[in-house]
């Protein structure tokens, strides 16, 4: 007995020693890391005797994923990693699968005097490794084995295609059929859009109310108010339009004591033709505008006297329309304009107080309807 007793250790010590350093983790129902250590010895055989070493490393762990197992494999050779899945619908046969696999690897590095890659420690092995656990191979493979494993691999993996392949197909067609409906749906909203713009393309433009101002004119900035009445064909529009304007007053520079007050009104015509008809309209205009305005003087002496003048500008723009629907539309339109005359504003007594500046800077903001 007392011999016996060292004999059984140690050939217990030969059969769990494996040369591939191994760290597993696995639920209590699965194979644990003394069957996968012991499995690898029964792969290797006699073959990694004890002066036999290698640089593999491993860590592998099991872990449910619905009704099935999966197993991931961390190998290491120096500084190279690599990483192998397997799912199986039993954990029992994932230990051989890390087995079958470290003992190749072991082998491959052991009989070859180059080193192992990444490519050699992270490819396919799910269903290679799941054929061998399969078919309770304990002996070590030789090549023509390992050859006809490849094959019977390379069959299975033909006929029976792997199940998160199956399942990436069905999350792409997914994506597409979506992909297709989002498309339907935008050619369906510019559809409607487009029928919108064509239902409202021909036909009378009212434009109220109108909020006007600009510089540049009268001695201040002026604020008005106005309306406007075109037809539409198309991509062009034609307005005709009136704007009552603000008065405003104005001292004169030397004498404080004396100004005058000035009222004004326009009328404006307009072309604008549209090169976005869409939900948002963006046109260029041609301005034609006449102005009137009146300046009634005052100060100490002076009998108050009314005078007026009239003259014409031309200018160009730009009218940005935001679509509510196929009637009603929002403006904001932004215009400069250049006058052909220069009338003065003159006091009797004081000398001119005003004239017209030759350029002026306008902005437009109202609402537009197609009838």
């Amino acid at each position: 007995m007392g011999l016996a007793t060292p004999l059984i250790s140690a050939t217990c010590l030969a059969q769990s020693a494996v040369p591939i350093q191994l760290g597993w983790r696995a639920p209590a129902n699965c194979p644990q890391e003394a069957q996968v250590r012991r499995k690898l010895r029964d792969l290797l055989g006699a073959m990694p005797g004890e002066s036999a070493q290698s640089r593999l490393r491993a860590e592998g762990q099991i872990e449910a994923v619905g009704e099935r197992f999966r197993l991931t494999l961390n190998i290491h050779y120096d500084r190279v990693n690599g990483t192998r899945v397997v799912q199986a619908s039993s954990c029992e046969d994932l230990g051989g699968v890390a087995a079958i696999t470290l003992a190749l690897l072991f082998r491959a590095e052991q009989s070859s005097n180059t080193p192992l890659t990444a490519r050699d420690l992270g490819g396919s092995s799910s269903d290679r490794a799941t054929a061998g656990a399969q078919n309770g191979s304990s002996l070590p493979p030789t090549a023509s084995e390992r050859a006809d494993a490849s094959a019977q691999a390379a069959n299975h993996e033909r006929n029976v295609p792997d199940e998160r392949t199956r399942a990436d197909e069905r999350t792409r067609a997914d994506e597409r059929t979506r992909a297709d409906e989002r498309t339907r749906a935008d050619e369906r909203t510019g559809t409607s859009a487009a029928d919108e713009s064509n239902s409202a393309s021909s036909g009378f433009v009212f434009r109220a109310p109108i909020l006007r101002g600009d510089v540049g004119v009268l001695p201040k900035p002026s604020y008005g108010f106005g309306a406007a009445v075109g037809f539409q064909h198309g991509a062009w529009r034609f307005l005709a339009s009136g704007s009552i304007w603000l008065p405003q007053s104005q001292e004169a520079v030397i004498l404080p004591d004396y100004g005058a007050r000035y009222q004004r009104v326009s009328a404006e015509l307009s072309g604008c033709r549209a090169l976005l008809s869409t939900r948002f309209e963006l046109a260029p205009c041609a301005l034609l505008s006449l102005d009137e305005a009146s300046a009634r003087g005052s100060g100490a002496s002076l009998a108050p006297t009314t005078g007026r003048t009239t003259w014409l500008s031309v200018g160009a723009g730009i009218d940005g329309l935001w679509r509510l629907n196929r009637r009603a539309a929002l403006l904001l339109g932004v215009n400069g304009r250049i006058a052909l005359t220069r009338p003065r504003f003159v006091s009797e007594g004081v000398g001119e107080l005003h004239q017209v500046g030759v350029a002026s800077l306008g902005l437009v903001l109202g609402c537009q309807w197609n009838l």
